[in-house]
């Protein structure tokens, strides 16, 4: 697992940018506007709210879009991008967690509308490696995939900004970046909202050949009934700082999203044959560790590993909500 933390050259960047004493009103008008569902572009209107998205969210989506880099790390452990796409980048959060994770990226490409979210992408990015020093940092709408790059990429990430597009677009944006990426990276937030439309853009990426890597170990519909939804959660750390300007008590914060992780379906590979995958925070007993699942058949199902089974008893205390569970410990 990869740390989840911003990278120690990020954090500084940001804390030298963004100071809570200057940004306590901003930090506020922004939690207004997403508490209200505005869009980015009504939320975060200009180089303050920038700064305070930067100080108050980047921590939390950092660590939500690594934890899902680290699905597609596992499940392609011999993946070594080289090319990067990062749509509707922000600050440069995605960019960050991919040349981060990977040391083989060595070009990258950002594309974002806002000129404040930019002009702050490109300032975080000189503190990076060379592949973000070297970005290309480029004006452009998502919702018009005529206006992405040409040529294929290695990795595409599309972090917090579908769940702003109008579905239809999300879908058509989907399906284009399924026949130029190798592999295809969404995070969004954790809401049933968003559940619902990911699945109506998973749809639009199967039936343009994509092959699911996770969450699903399946590509039949979600079993899951209504009113429940797929998602899950990472903790993240707050320093003092990130307390202050989100009036914040305690030292972390979970931050629960839904993901994707998809693949060219022109590319060598298969799906998970594990047990299926943990859709929710395990349940520990003196005597059992019970898993809720999506099977890789498409139903739901429980396991349950009693604590005579010393081995598997172990071996599944060491798995968490949104892991695979092995084959062999389905029980």
């Amino acid at each position: 697992m990869s740390d989840r933390r911003l990278p120690t050259a990020l954090a500084a960047a940001v804390a030298e940018r963004a100071r809570p004493e200057r940004l306590g009103a901003a930090a506020a008008r922004l939690s207004a506007g997403y508490r209200a569902n505005l869009t980015s572009r009504e939320a975060v209107p200009d180089a303050a709210g920038v700064a305070a998205y930067a100080a108050s969210r980047m921590p939390a989506t950092y660590a939500a879009v690594t934890a899902t880099l680290d699905r597609l790390a596992a499940a392609r452990p011999d993946f070594s991008p080289e090319a990067v796409l990062d749509l509707g980048a922000g600050p440069g959060t995605a960019s960050w967690a991919a040349a981060t994770l990977w040391p083989s990226v060595v070009s990258v490409t950002m594309m974002e509308a806002s000129a404040d979210f930019r002009a702050l992408a490109a300032d975080l990015a000189r503190a990076g490696p060379p592949a973000l020093r070297r970005a290309d940092i480029r004006r452009g709408d998502i919702a018009q995939p005529s206006g992405l790059p040409d040529g294929p990429v290695d990795l595409a990430i599309v972090a917090y900004a579908l769940t702003e597009l109008d579905l239809a677009a999300a879908g058509r944006l989907v399906a284009d970046l399924v026949g130029r990426a190798g592999r295809l990276v969404i995070v969004e937030p954790g809401t049933p909202r968003d559940h619902g439309r990911l699945m109506t853009v998973r749809q639009a990426a199967l039936a343009a050949g994509a092959r699911i890597l996770a969450p699903c170990p399946h590509a039949g519909p979600c079993p899951l009934p209504p009113g429940d939804w797929c998602h899950t959660a990472v903790r993240v750390e707050r320093s003092r700082a990130h307390m202050r300007l989100k009036g914040g008590t305690v030292p972390f914060e979970d931050e629960r999203y839904a993901y994707l992780v998809l693949e060219s379906g022109s590319l060598a590979g298969s799906e998970d044959d594990s047990g299926g995958r943990i859709l929710r925070p395990p349940r520990l007993a003196k005597h059992e560790i019970a898993f809720s699942l999506c099977r890789a058949d498409g139903t739901l199902g429980e396991a349950r590993i009693a604590s005579r089974d010393r081995a598997a008893f172990k071996a599944a205390g060491k798995l968490g909500w949104g892991d695979f569970l092995p084959d062999d410990l389905r029980g």
